[in-house]
């Protein structure tokens, strides 16, 4: 990973070409947008605005000529990038001018909830558009139907599949912001890494152990949790979603810090994010993780003995 910093910090072309080409990538891998992301962060947090401006433009380009030439229409990447290039670049200046990770994830928390609005603005209601978008679905499968195509038995998963999406659809705003907002804040995090390995050795560490959003997003994500359970209304539910993303975040940050005040073994953490995978567990590192902004169990916890 270093090598590859090094190699993004050379010079702007070299940065591009890292961007772009892992930007494009993503269509056989999803993570590597992560990677694309970091060299964004990273330059515009050693570099500032303007380098960082000059990097989307340049490795946009790169991404979308490639993309035309691999897909035979670039628009897929013309779709992606300002999504995810943009409140990237947003979070890595608030990053370079507070030089404070809890200020950035703040600052994303507000970016995630004008996401979310701008789903209503730009589609209205999402279970309406998501519902012509299954009506299409149903007549598509129902002309296949009248020539002897699915089999009945496959009709009626998708069938299945097309009730399941529609009881879904009211919260598509929350899952697709969530989404990006979980890619943003991976590429931002690894961009701050690449950072510290090669200008603040050992510097991410303790950076990333501190994460902490307050007591006052806090309480206004309990309060929004609450009004959606007894509202029922679905953009309240899904800011609520939104703001648990950067809770359990939050709570990763918390039990990195813990496994390292206890000196546990990196099996022990490996354990753990395989276990996240679960629902039920990703729900109490969200939980633990708006608990913590009152409780502080960092500074509760000592270090195992011997260490300082």
């Amino acid at each position: 990973m270093k090598a590859l910093a090094t190699f993004v910090m050379r010079g702007r072309s070299t940065a591009a070409l890292v961007a772009a080409v892992a930007a494009v990538l993503l269509w056989l891998f999803p993570p590597f947008l992560i990677v694309s992301g970091a060299a964004l962060a990273l330059v515009t947090l050693r570099r500032g605005a303007a380098e960082g401006a000059w990097l989307m433009a340049l490795a946009g380009v790169g991404a979308v000529a490639l993309t035309g030439l691999t897909l035979g229409t670039p628009w897929p990447m013309l779709d992606v990038l300002p999504v995810y290039w943009l409140p990237l670049w947003l979070l890595a200046l608030v990053l370079r001018a507070t030089v404070s990770l809890s200020r950035a994830f703040q600052a994303a928390a507000l970016l995630g909830l004008l996401g979310v609005a701008g789903f209503y603005l730009v589609l209205g209601d999402p279970a309406i558009w998501w519902g012509e978008v299954l009506g299409q679905w149903e007549r598509t499968l129902a002309s296949l139907a009248l020539s002897g195509q699915p089999a009945a038995a496959d009709r009626a998963t998708l069938d299945q599949l097309l009730a399941l999406l529609r009881e879904w659809a009211p919260y598509l705003p929350g899952q697709a912001v969530g989404a990006v907002l979980l890619f943003v804040l991976a590429g931002l995090l690894l961009g701050r890494w690449h950072q510290s390995l090669l200008f603040n050795p050992g510097g991410f560490r303790p950076e990333f152990h501190q994460l902490r959003l307050g007591s006052p997003l806090a309480a206004f994500t309990l309060g929004l949790f609450g009004a959606a359970m007894l509202s029922g209304w679905p953009p309240l539910a899904n800011a609520a979603l939104v703001l648990s993303l950067l809770y359990t975040v939050q709570g990763v940050a918390l039990v990195h810090a813990v496994a390292f005040k206890r000196r546990l073994s990196a099996a022990w953490l490996l354990l753990f994010y395989l276990l996240l995978m679960i629902p039920p567990l990703s729900q109490g590192v969200m939980a633990l993780g708006v608990v913590d902004a009152w409780a502080d169990f960092r500074n509760r916890i000592r270090p195992r003995s011997g260490q300082c």
